[in-house]
């Protein structure tokens, strides 16, 4: 992805206010490319998938859901130091409540969106991801 921070802000609030009931739009770096050798795409074929950085928007009945990338401390995908769990929970997100998430949420209206799409953004940013490393997926999710 190209641009600033403040670009992905701006980009996300009106992607986030343009989304229909159970799309979900992910901000999620891409998958490290491992070199291309015969050798090496017999072995990349079969290992799990490398941890990345991501922020997930669900758009809910009522609300917007986010999602954030959870601590492997509490079964999420990255590592994280306690100053980035702090610094997560004072911008707004909660740790999760159930081990079947591992992921750290918060819950807007849509009238917040822009809210939520700051608070995306900031997380990517605080977790040391790289804007050029960033990648937007939209999907729909299944509500049975």
């Amino acid at each position: 992805m190209n641009g600033t921070w403040e670009d992905l802000n701006r980009r996300l609030t009106g992607a986030i206010l343009g989304l229909d009931l159970h799309d979900v739009l992910e901000i999620r770096e891409r998958a490290p490319q491992a070199p291309r050798s015969r050798w090496r795409r017999r072995a990349a074929s079969g290992g799990p998938a490398a941890p990345t950085r991501f922020v997930r928007i669900t758009a809910a009945r009522d609300v917007l859901i986010g999602e954030c990338v959870g601590a492997t401390e509490f079964g999420g995908e990255w590592p994280m130091d306690a100053a980035q769990q702090a610094a997560l929970e004072r911008q707004g997100w909660s740790r999760p409540w159930s081990p079947d998430y591992p992921t750290y949420q918060r819950e807007h209206s849509l009238a917040e969106a822009p809210r939520l799409a700051l608070a995306a953004v900031r997380a990517l940013e605080l977790l040391g991801a790289q804007m050029a490393d960033l990648e937007v997926r939209l999907s729909r999710e299944d509500p049975t």
